[in-house]
């Protein structure tokens, strides 16, 4: 009976299990990534080669992110100087009904986002991962969604999903699945969901290609050692494949949790917040609060809320996805 090779490290050296082959490559997912430990002189010369880059990102995140904290604790407006007024704008959005209910939504909506995109593009890589005739083929539409602009992806999903010459409407009603359709965009549900599939579709498609690298790099030892141990698939999947796949799961993680929270184009193109304020996300309540109400000082607070809650739980998940492996010293 095949053991997962966390559980035989953990036995004790009163009871030594006979060596497997998954033991002896377990030191290979584990170790393989471990650097040696760099001398003064060098730390001196990474730190001068990050030097440009540090700068450059100071000068276009850091300053910028300084100044809208700076707009959040005041009332000002695009035509009017602001004062000081503390936390009040904080409180003002806490304290609106529509504030509330789009933080809600953003939440569903990064979530909802997070766990598909990341699902298809594991499944994407792991099928492309295979050999099979024209498998160059698929690797090279693979990258087909994420060339797409998100205002396109938006307008693409739009047109499939019309209520009028939309291809779905056609394949509903014009195969005789249905003698009516309704447009999913004019339902409130309907639009949270096909904003999300939309959305999922082009970050899969990163994700896919981050995956498949990281599956082209795990050595072929480490699966046949698990053939030969008697491993079965959810077995090897589980204990071999995603524990090598880890580092490449929490940048995965990272980046489609930020770009949950952050998502504007695709939600804009498709829906424009509604209907009604169906999918009025936090992007979008920003946009409406800075453009059309014209106030600072709420557009601040509210970017504030957004950039804490994106960079927080993402970090966050990260933190907890290593933590529940056993393995906390990466991320800490």
């Amino acid at each position: 009976m095949w053991t997962p090779p966390s559980q035989v490290l953990r036995r004790t050296p009163r009871q030594p299990p006979a060596p497997s082959l998954m033991a002896q490559h377990t030191s290979v997912i584990r170790g393989s990534r471990r650097a040696a430990p760099l001398t003064r002189s060098g730390r001196r010369f990474g730190a001068l080669l990050a030097l440009p880059a540090l700068v450059l990102v100071l000068g276009l995140i850091a300053v910028p992110a300084v100044q809208t904290l700076v707009y959040s604790l005041q009332d000002g407006t695009f035509v009017r100087a602001g004062s000081w007024n503390g936390f009040e704008n904080f409180t003002k959005l806490f304290s609106s009904e529509k504030f509330r209910n789009s933080l809600w939504l953003t939440t569903v909506y990064a979530l909802g986002y997070l766990v598909l995109s990341t699902a298809l593009g594991l499944a994407f890589a792991l099928l492309l991962n295979q050999r099979f005739r024209g498998r160059w083929l698929a690797r090279g539409l693979l990258i087909v969604p994420w060339a797409f602009p998100w205002v396109m992806v938006g307008i693409i999903w739009k047109w499939f999903v019309d209520g009028d010459v939309g291809v779905l409407r056609a394949l509903v009603v014009d195969t005789g699945l249905s003698d009516t359709f309704v447009a999913p965009l004019s339902t409130q549900n309907g639009a949270v969901v096909v904003a999300i599939l939309a959305a999922a579709w082009r970050q899969s498609s990163l994700a896919a290609l981050l995956f498949l690298a990281g599956l082209q790099s795990m050595p072929q030892e480490i699966h046949e050692a698990s053939l030969v141990d008697g491993a079965g698939i959810w077995q090897r999947f589980v204990h071999m494949t995603l524990a090598w796949l880890r580092p490449v799961v929490a940048v995965v993680v990272i980046l489609s949790t930020i770009s949950g929270f952050m998502q504007f184009d695709v939600i804009w193109a498709m829906t424009q917040g509604g209907p009604g304020n169906a999918t009025t996300v936090l992007s979008i309540y920003l946009y409406q609060q800075l453009f059309v109400d014209t106030n600072l000082g709420l557009a601040s607070a509210t970017s504030v809320v957004l950039g804490i809650l994106a960079l927080g739980l993402g970090f966050l998940s990260v933190k907890l996805m290593y933590r529940s492996n056993g393995v906390s010293e990466g991320v800490q």
